[in-house]
């Protein structure tokens, strides 16, 4: 995925044209593959289009709000309110070459709108009814169609100057603006405002233009994005307030980095094809929407509380949490595979989606289980300007319960605790359809947490040596890996050493005394080159991690061998024939997997599949009158081990007897 630099619109001070000006650069490098140019999808069965919202927020100037006496923030819902939206289709350019293959027509431009009205007015508990207050076409005869030009021409004069300077804002109308071009495959949208415009040249398909539009016309109604952040703790999964920033790169200095788009459980996250997520817990208990929610404050508090699942119409479907101590604000939810969540690309049964946050640290997502859901513990956060955005919490080990590897969910016999020890919430059990059971646990006491002037932890440097450079597959002598983790200031390191061959792990061990940390190389390693490195990562935040330098080693091919017997020396021509057999043997006396090619005086006969260590063919009954050389060739199927060929083995073949009669009756008549 690749890093997308996050720019908002404001107005110039003296005229309202909007000017892109660059505010920060969002979000981490990771691994991904699948499918997209945004997000860190992995596919496992099928490919997934994004869309690239990087550019996404627009800020409304000041005076342009205060004039509407509104602001930017969220309108809490009070009663039906009627938001229609305005639509001009752009066509910027008199070429055609740069067409989209599918532009926007008045039939999709309709279907479109009526999906965003039913699905906001779902997500707002019936409060928010978009209605289409009109299409119009708008050529605009540009040399080249750039999105930020385009949406400034257009919004002066769209529908007779109804939104021109500004004026939709306190109106609850929107304008929409849609080109026919592709045009840079970009969207952005105004930030509250009640009111607002779009700009959109992904279209009106229901892959990915409808979702794009549900996300951009969050904004128009005052929503944040939403993130995941991972705090770089391996003892505590939360921090405060001021910890958590959006991360530009891995060497972030933000104790937990934010990934600005990173929930793929919330509409305004990620824009993935054909996923309509619901909008979280969080924004809906803010503007109103969702008004069941519990509420736990009070030191000492102990309750165990079902949340239903979100999806639907149940009661008790989020937990909002004071925090005794630090007096911050934490949602509960329960989510899962059901209604518009089973759009979700969390739930889709791709491959895990991990990115690299820091050196130790590893968030994952697409990670909660579809038959059970997934708890999530979500916090309010205002990380960009006066927006409010959310942010899931990386809480949750994955299967191998390493700390320094962790999803943004808690799974049954999953507990978390707030920064200082505010709130543990406990989660005792989820069913689909009985919701999930949580024990949540407030601190004894509140109290002012005391405020210190932060330190900053001891840097480390981590060296890796091996005992030898080489080994040989499934092989019992392999390669012994030590790595040695010295701190700055002296201090005896506390944490686990992971050692990786390239990005996959092989082994992790906790430094032992001295700083020493050994790993044994599997013996599955592939034959070939292999690049170690070791990566320490700190129990606490108290010390910093750090990577050693590669190390290479070699793993060479395990040998094979195939001896050759026949069930007779000799075969009369043309009679039963003789059976050849070959028993192959591979690693530690293992039968490996391959086929066995026969061939007699050099000319093949037959290829046979190894089966249970041995493979087996019968000689051609016709085969010539005389000695006969047999050789078996063994091609195993794992490339780690070598083709091996037996012994030569001579078989005789002999003739064939001739019985001869003689007609005495034919010869009298003669």
């Amino acid at each position: 995925m690749p890093a997308f630099p996050t720019r908002r619109l404001a107005a110039a001070a003296v005229t309202a044209a909007l000017v892109v000006t660059t505010l920060a650069a969002s979000p981490l490098s990771a691994l991904a593959a699948e499918p997209s140019p945004a997000p860190p999808v992995t596919a496992a069965a099928a490919t997934t289009t994004s869309a690239d919202l990087s550019v996404d927020m627009l800020k409304v100037p000041a005076d342009a709000l205060a004039e509407a006496e509104t602001d930017d923030a969220v309108s809490p819902a009070a009663g039906v309110t009627t938001h229609p939206v305005y639509v001009s289709v752009a066509t910027v350019t008199a070429a055609t070459a740069d067409d989209s293959p599918t532009p926007p027509d008045d039939a999709s431009i309709r279907a479109a709108v009526a999906q965003l009205h039913d699905y906001w007015w779902e997500e707002s508990g019936h409060t928010v009814n978009v209605t289409l207050g009109g299409i119009e076409t708008r050529p605009l005869d540009q040399a080249s169609c750039v999105p930020a030009t385009v949406l400034n021409t257009v919004h002066t004069s769209a529908f007779g100057g109804r939104f021109a300077r500004y004026a939709w804002a306190g109106t609850n109308e929107h304008l929409l603006v849609l080109t026919r071009e592709s045009c840079g495959r970009t969207a952005f949208g105004t930030v509250g405002g009640d009111g607002g415009e779009i700009f959109s040249s992904y279209g009106t398909g229901d892959e990915l233009g409808v979702p794009v539009l549900f996300h951009e016309f969050g904004h128009n109604l005052g929503f944040g994005h939403a993130g995941t952040a991972m705090c770089r703790s391996t003892t505590s999964f939360d921090g405060a307030a001021s910890d958590f920033a959006y991360a530009t790169t891995t060497d972030t200095k933000a104790a937990c980095p934010v990934l600005e788009y990173g929930d793929f459980l919330d509409i305004m996250g990620y824009s993935v094809s054909s996923a309509r997520p619901h909008l979280s817990s969080v924004q809906r208990v803010r503007a109103g929407y969702l008004t069941d929610v519990t509420t736990l404050s009070g030191a000492g508090t102990t309750r165990q509380v079902v949340v239903a699942s979100l999806d639907g119409a149940a009661k008790g479907r989020a937990v909002k949490v004071v925090d005794p101590i630090s007096g911050q604000d934490y949602y509960l939810e329960y989510r899962t595979a059901a209604g518009r969540d089973a759009t979700s690309t969390e739930f889709g049964g791709r491959s895990p989606s991990c990115a690299l946050v820091a050196t130790g640290y590893t968030r994952c997502a697409l990670t909660s289980d579809k038959a059970t859901g997934s708890v999530r513990v979500l916090r309010p956060m205002t990380l960009s300007g006066a927006t409010v955005s959310t942010v899931a919490l990386a809480v949750g080990l994955d299967a191998s319960r390493d700390p320094g590897r962790r999803d943004s969910h808690l799974d049954a016999g999953e507990s978390f605790t707030s920064a200082g020890g505010g709130f543990t919430v406990a989660v005792r059990s989820m069913t689909p359809s009985g919701g999930a059971v949580l024990d949540v646990t407030l601190a004894g006491a509140a109290k002012k947490p005391t405020l210190a002037a932060p330190t900053p932890a001891p840097t480390t440097t981590t060296a890796l040596t091996v005992d030898r450079g080489r080994q040989t597959y499934g092989a019992t002598t392999r390669v012994t890996a030590t790595a040695q983790v010295t701190t700055a200031d002296g201090s005896a390191p506390s944490g686990t050493v992971t050692v990786r061959d390239g990005s996959t792990v092989v082994g992790s061990a906790r430094v032992a005394a001295g700083g020493r940390a050994a790993v044994t190389m599997p013996g599955t390693l592939a034959a070939g080159a292999h690049s170690l490195r070791a990566s320490f990562v700190p129990d606490s935040a108290a010390q910093s991690g750090s990577d050693s330098t590669a190390v290479a080693i070699t793993v060479d091919k395990a040998a094979s061998t195939s001896v050759l017997t026949v069930s007779a020396r000799v075969q009369k021509y043309g009679a039963t024939p003789v059976t050849a057999t070959v028993t192959v043997t591979g690693v530690t006396g293992t039968a490996p997997a391959g086929t066995v090619t026969f061939a007699l005086d050099g000319t093949r006969i037959g290829q046979v599949a190894v089966a249970r260590g041995a493979a087996s063919i019968a000689l051609p009954r016709t085969a010539a009158v005389g000695t006969r050389q047999l050789v078996a060739t063994f091609t195993p199927s794992d490339a780690s081990i070598t083709a091996s060929t037996s012994a030569p083995r001579p078989v005789v073949v002999s003739k064939a007897k001739v019985k001869a009669t003689f007609d005495w009756s034919s010869a009298r008549r003669r």
